[in-house]
């Protein structure tokens, strides 16, 4: 029997086609030990042989602080030495200001929507 995939506080999970689609669950990512479990459950994902291309969607979060985007930044770093791409998707325009300033947009590439991101990992565009 194979081993059953791990139990999340912040994350859903799911396969489409070859990408690993990690939809961010809560509203905010205030709080430091947020960040920590974030951290740890994206570092899970990511390291994964079968989230050689993984999609962070963050269509639910609508405010992100400092540490939490050190972990987004952080994920994407080490999924790179992995040989693992990482894009970003559905950030409200507050978080996607936030994503910028730091640079994230210059680490990963973010897509309004998952079927952007999704095209964008086969190589294909999105019909309007």
């Amino acid at each position: 029997m194979p081993p059953s995939p791990p139990e999340f506080e912040l994350l859903t999970l799911n396969m489409v086609g070859d990408v690993a689609v990690a939809q961010v669950l809560t509203h905010e990512l205030r709080f430091p030990t947020q960040a920590q479990a974030l951290s740890y459950e994206l570092g899970l994902v990511a390291a994964q042989d079968w989230a050689e291309k993984t999609l962070i969607d963050l269509s639910r979060v609508h405010y992100i602080g400092s540490t939490a985007y050190a972990v987004l930044v952080g994920v994407v770093k080490r999924a790179a030495e992995l040989g693992h791409a990482v894009k970003f998707c559905g950030m409200s325009q507050d978080v996607r200001i936030g994503a910028d300033i730091i640079g994230l947009d210059r680490l990963a590439d973010i897509r309004a929507t998952e079927a952007e991101a999704l095209a964008a990992f086969a190589g294909t565009a999105v019909a309007s």
